[in-house]
């Protein structure tokens, strides 16, 4: 496991064997995070030395890789046979504000598209030191790893992407997805208001649907007890769905070399 936190966070020039040639990079308000096989650091966006920093890791090929997971953009999501590209404005405006360039990801089993606003911060960068990037939303992420998932279940699925300032709800029904959204929390209150008022929607009972979290994490133990009175938990623990727990001040990345199967 790696932690750091935002607070403070600096650049120490250190000389490496060979440059970067393929890095996953985390995308977030005010900071981003670059993983790759040779280095792993955390950069503040607003580092004056940014060109020279990327310009040090990278080196401008043909082969290189850079792929940009924007946890800093709530998407859209829409069914893939209604999905029209001159409308991703129209999907958008309905639940965010519209920051940056439209990008839409297809999901891994074709279903639905994933729309979002990207911040061309960290593009322009790259651009400077003539290298593409590639992006693609975190919610892409955590859907491709669970849809082979939820072929093996049955009913009402909750899957919970837990934070410390918010959480994700995805749900699948007998192995279709249905609904996704983000709530903003303060406390284990919060986050147990906004979950019963989501089961509850949905009219599931006790007896038949299940609540499962991505990735079990000590500090969130209360909250699994509250929501264990309510429904069925369970937790997927396992390294290939491990996923990356975060908040403003900290973040932890859990098995990160996962994301890039």
């Amino acid at each position: 496991m790696l932690a750091q936190t935002e607070t403070g966070l600096h650049f120490l020039m250190q000389k490496i064997k060979s440059n970067i040639n393929n890095a996953l990079i985390y995308y977030f308000e005010s900071f981003f995070h670059i993983d790759s096989q040779i280095d792993s650091r955390s950069l503040k966006n607003d580092d004056k030395n940014l060109p020279s920093i990327l310009s040090e890791l990278f080196s401008a090929n043909n082969d290189i890789s850079i792929k940009i997971l924007h946890f800093n953009a709530q998407p859209s999501i829409v069914p893939f046979k209604y999905f029209d590209k001159n409308l991703m404005d129209k999907y958008l405006e309905t639940n965010t504000k519209i920051s940056g360039k439209l990008i839409n990801d297809l999901s891994k089993d074709k279903k639905i598209n994933i729309v979002y606003s990207i911040d061309e911060f960290l593009t322009r960068l790259f651009n400077k030191v003539e290298i593409k990037v590639t992006h693609n939303n975190y919610f892409t992420l955590i859907y491709n790893k669970l849809f082979n998932r939820v072929s093996r279940s049955k009913g009402l699925c909750f899957f919970i992407n837990l934070n410390c300032s918010s959480f994700d709800v995805i749900i699948f029904n007998n192995n279709e997805f249905i609904f996704f959204n983000k709530f903003n929390i303060n406390d284990e209150d919060e986050f147990l208001y906004y979950l019963l008022f989501v089961i509850n929607n949905f009219e599931g009972s006790n007896n038949n649907e299940k609540i499962i979290f991505l990735g079990r994490f000590e500090k969130f133990n209360h909250y699994y007890e509250l929501a264990s009175k309510y429904s069925q938990i369970e937790f997927i623990e396992d390294s290939e769905y491990s996923i990356l727990d975060y908040n403003s001040q900290s973040f932890s990345i859990i098995n990160e070399n996962n994301f890039r199967k």
